[in-house]
């Protein structure tokens, strides 16, 4: 049960040195201009690239002695100071004592029980309140949840619709121009130069300064997928100067050398540089799955970069992207995303990631009407969340973070499933919760699970979903990180902002879980109560004062040895819940609508041919079409991909630790069980 250990310095963000801290004869730090990879090493690896914890080791020594060179030492307390403190979270160091290493277990199997105590423990008490006819305590409760809900649905309705309109708004904006205006006045103004490192201080990076890579993990995805994506990629205006591809593929693919080869002799003269990295198979404590597969990429990566290109793991002008491999980014990403990290302050740009709002609509047409609307409600979510300024935002399926940041925390951990929920919280713990996701709004496409037949495609869907849902798994991983950070950090005031940063990150796993769970098992049942089992505890507010409706139920239920008291405030609570649940479902309808809006936003972008689909071609019609979609299958598809994958996967987490990884459908690559 101990937590894997990734042991690193502290990074200094507002210093750069090209040579690791080695300085040339003269003392001055050399001026280099990175050279362009002549071919693809294609080359399956025979031994695996060095492991996280003894390569960070030495990057912690590293750091150490080249922060000591700038001149001095680091502070020590959580403030704004420009630079990332790594905390270690080294479980072997911190739990060398008996009551230590007691309490984290306590923490650590607590923590795999509550999910399920939650879930399953939520529904038995309020059946048992239930049969001991504590009416009262059931109908507080179901109510209180209903408040929870009609929260949760408005914030859905304002926030998809503010997130549509600066989705507009940022696919409008000319990102370039907008970083010209932001130099004015600057002592270097904004001009085009040849990618190079003639710049000399981190915190004045310039537009070209940045170089991009993006991580591209996959497996079976067929070769027109893949093609579609890097093309998609290729609209980046500097993408053949400042971008780097890194195929991540898995060794044990057939064909797959094959397959990189293809891709290799068309698109190496697209972009910087071309990476072709090969997972190996069943290597130690390597969970078969994106996260290990981008472990060791990244990895083969920090050692291509160094040997090749003169670039370190500290680079400060680096960005990393990571995207699934059927994933289309918004033509513009990657000038926004160059944007943002220039003009972000050196003291936040790399404790810092990147977020676009995920779409589930490149098949959209094709989608089976359950997942159609499973989608619909997921990416309006995706949206209304980034949109949201008062949510703690996550990393979600494709995101971007600086090179710094990643090497700083020792990479992608190889042992977990959620790797985009679990990078996140991984740099949140390790540097004291100062990590903020920052959301770029220019959406990226990219497919639902899909079959050659109808069920097919739904059960496809299925098997993603139970996949997502095991993602409740990072609920465990974040409190016993918490503990050990606790454990880490010396001070009680040092110890309580700790606590207080990371508390954020733990309520939004808690809250996508946990509302996805019960949403459609609590709301039904607060129904049921209300008018089968309380039906004769309580009565209509407007009824209240005659005496031959009201009237007669109270001197029923007093006989039955019901207060009167009971039965006004029982009215009263029945008052809000029923115009709540009316209020929520008209939130969730008019939501629904705004998302026949976001998806004219990017039907350019979707597969088929959208003239052909009367329902899809005109806005209103669509939106009508989504009300009647949500009106009839709405409660049957949350219950399908939200509820039943939830309960599933907090009763798994209690026993198992590792799980198999499904690989989602495609048509061209079926559903793969991964052992």
């Amino acid at each position: 049960g101990a937590m894997t250990t990734f042991s690193t310095g502290q990074l200094a963000l507002g210093e750069w040195w090209p040579g690791d801290g080695q300085d040339d004869d003269d003392g001055r730090n050399s001026e280099r201009t990175l050279p362009r990879p002549s071919s693809l090493r294609e080359s399956l690896p025979s031994q695996p690239p060095e492991h996280p914890n003894r390569a960070d080791r030495k990057l912690a020594s590293m750091s150490s002695s080249s922060s000591s060179a700038l001149g001095g030492a680091l502070p020590s307390h959580f403030g704004m100071e420009p630079l990332v403190q790594v905390l270690l979270l080294d479980s072997e160091e911190l739990l060398q004592s008996f009551p230590r290493l007691i309490g984290y277990n306590i923490v650590h199997g607590t923590a795999r029980m509550v999910p399920a105590l939650v879930i399953y423990g939520g529904t038995l008490g309020l059946l048992i309140c239930a049969v001991c006819r504590y009416r009262w305590g059931v109908l507080l409760s179901l109510t209180l949840y209903t408040v929870y809900m009609f929260i949760q649905s408005a914030a859905l309705l304002v926030f998809s619709f503010a997130g549509i309109i600066k989705v507009w708004n940022a696919s409008n904006t000319r990102w370039y121009a907008e970083y010209c205006r932001f130099r004015e006045g600057a002592e270097r103004p904004c001009e085009a130069r040849p990618l190079s490192l003639e710049w000399k201080d981190s915190s004045d990076l310039d537009w070209h300064d940045v170089l991009h890579i993006v991580m591209l993990p996959s497996y079976k995805t067929p070769v027109q997928v893949l093609e579609a994506t890097l093309q998609a990629l290729e609209k980046f205006d500097l993408a053949s100067t400042s971008m780097g591809v890194v195929l991540a593929f898995e060794q044990h693919e057939e064909g797959i050398v094959e397959k990189a080869r293809l891709l290799k002799a068309k698109f190496e003269g697209r972009f910087r540089f071309v990476l072709v990295s090969f997972h190996p198979p069943n290597l130690p404590n390597h969970m078969p799955g994106k996260s290990s597969n981008e472990c060791f990429a990244f990895q083969t990566l920090c050692s291509e970069l160094e040997r090749n290109h003169g670039t370190y793991r500290h680079d400060p002008r680096v960005v990393i992207t990571v995207m699934d491999d059927d994933s289309e980014f918004h033509e513009n990403y990657f000038e926004a995303l160059t944007y943002h990290f220039v003009t972000t302050p050196s003291t936040r740009r790399y404790i810092t990631t990147w977020q676009p709002p995920i779409c589930h609509f490149k098949n959209y047409l094709r989608q089976p009407l359950l997942v159609r609307v499973s989608s619909l409600f997921a990416t309006l979510s995706e949206l209304a969340a980034l949109s949201n300024p008062m949510d703690c935002h996550v990393n979600y399926s494709s995101y971007s973070l600086s090179l710094a940041l990643a090497s700083a925390v020792g990479g992608w951990d190889p042992d977990y499933l959620a790797e985009d929920w679990h990078m996140y919280a991984k740099c949140s713990l390790m540097t004291a919760g100062r990590v903020r996701c920052q959301p770029i709004f220019l959406p990226l496409l990219n497919y639902t699970p899909e079959e050659d037949t109808y069920l097919g495609t739904c059960h496809s869907r299925w098997e993603q979903a139970k996949r997502h849902a095991l993602g409740v798994s990072e609920l465990v991983y974040v409190i016993q990180g918490m503990y050990l950070g606790l454990l880490e950090t010396r001070g009680s005031l040092r110890r309580l902002i700790y606590f207080w940063r990371i508390c954020p990150i733990l309520g939004k796993f808690a809250q996508v879980h946990f509302m996805n769970g019960m949403s459609a098992v609590l709301n039904v049942l607060a129904q049921f109560v209300i008018h089968f089992y309380m039906w004769r505890s309580w009565c209509y507010v407007s009824e209240m004062s005659q005496d031959r409706t009201c009237g007669l139920l109270m001197q029923s239920a007093t006989q039955e040895g019901i207060a009167q008291e009971q039965i006004v405030l029982n009215s009263w609570m029945v008052h809000w819940q029923l115009r709540l649940s009316v209020s929520m479902a008209f939130c969730t309808l008019i939501s629904g609508g705004f998302g026949a809006i976001y998806f004219h936003l990017v039907r350019d972008r979707v597969e088929g041919d959208l003239a052909a689909h009367l329902f899809y071609r005109y806005v209103i019609l669509h939106w009508i079409n989504v009300e009647v979609s949500v009106t009839a299958v709405g409660w049957l598809s949350s219950v399908i991909y939200g509820a039943a994958p939830l309960w599933i996967a907090v009763s798994r987490i209690i026993c198992e630790a590792k799980f198999t990884h499904i690989v989602a459908g495609m048509v061209g690559r079926s559903m793969k069980f991964e052992e």
